[in-house]
């Protein structure tokens, strides 16, 4: 099983988190650093072998990205309906 690790704990902006996520998936380039985007490119892991995705240091992100953060879970919750070999794990 292939395993990705996101550490969002060093994360204090919008960018930094959709940095975050970039690196971590090894998005292109194009990559649209919004929801949106996220879902779409994560949707192409479909057919792939199983893969779990440990998501550390969200507790630390500070209080005013933590809405988006709670939609990128969701998105991650999404992926996992549709793409049911991709798991999604919060880690301490």
């Amino acid at each position: 099983m292939q395993e990705i690790t996101l550490d969002f704990t060093e994360c204090k902006y919008i960018v930094q988190l959709y940095d975050i996520l970039q690196e971590g998936f090894h998005f292109p380039e194009w990559f649209g650093r919004n929801l949106d985007a996220l879902w779409d490119l994560l949707r192409d892991y479909a057919g792939c072998p199983p893969i779990i995705v440990k998501i550390k240091g969200i507790e630390t992100i500070p209080k005013d990205l933590r809405g988006h953060m709670d939609e990128v879970l969701e998105v991650f919750a999404d992926v996992h309906a549709e793409v049911p070999q991709m798991y999604f794990e919060v880690i301490q």
